[in-house]
This record gives structure tokens, C-alpha cells and sequence, in this order.
């Protein structure tokens, strides 16, 4: 079965901005509209949001890798400083000590 829809610009620009971005669009479609049968069939709102947020959270993994591969392409660590174990670097040491003071306020 195929539904056609028609969105009207300047009326329905929130539908069209969210469909443009949805990554498969037909599974969008029917989970959008099987999120509004569940909150006028009975279902409170609490519950829909719940089931679409359980949705979301399983992709979180597949999300944040792909973001982090992202933002790592092209990046190369370069070879670390010899220095005896336990030893640390005086100047990396503070800047962690004032970001620390900034972000706890001492």
C-alpha cells in the first residue's frame, strides 16, 4: 500500500525540515504515525515517549562511534615522551590543576 502525503510550504516546513532528515524515511513514516495511535488509542503520552526514547538509546553506540571516527579521521598521535614511570609532565600537570580550579570553582 502506498499513502501519498502533500505539505504545503510555509504551513507544514516542520514536517518537511524533520522527513528530510530522517534516515530511512518510510520507517519514520510508520513509527511517527504509530507513536500517534498509541496517544489517541489510550496510551498515555509518557508511555510514547518512553518507546521512542528506548528506540533512540539503542542507537546511541552507533551514533557516538560514528561521531568520535569522525572527528578522529586524519588524526595521528604523535609518539610519546620517554620519561621514567610515574613521572609527570610539569606543564600538562598545570593546566590540569587551573582547568580543574575553573570548573570547581576554587
Amino acid at each position: 500500500m502506498y499513502i501519498h502525503v502533500r505539505l504545503r510550504a510555509g504551513k507544514d516546513d516542520d514536517i518537511a525540515t524533520w522527513y528530510e532528515g530522517q534516515g530511512d524515511r518510510s520507517e519514520a513514516v510508520r513509527e511517527a504515525l504509530r507513536a500517534y495511535m498509541c496517544l489517541h488509542n489510550g496510551d498515555t503520552q509518557e508511555a510514547a515517549v518512553r518507546d521512542v526514547m528506548v528506540r533512540e538509546l539503542a542507537r546511541l553506540p552507533e551514533v557516538v562511534g560514528a561521531a568520535v571516527r569522525e572527528a578522529l579521521t586524519g588524526y595521528q598521535l604523535s609518539p610519546a615522551e620517554e620519561r621514567e614511570p610515574g613521572a609527570e609532565n610539569p606543564e600538562l600537570a598545570a593546566r590540569l590543576d587551573e582547568q580543574l580550579d575553573d570548573l570547581f570553582g576554587a
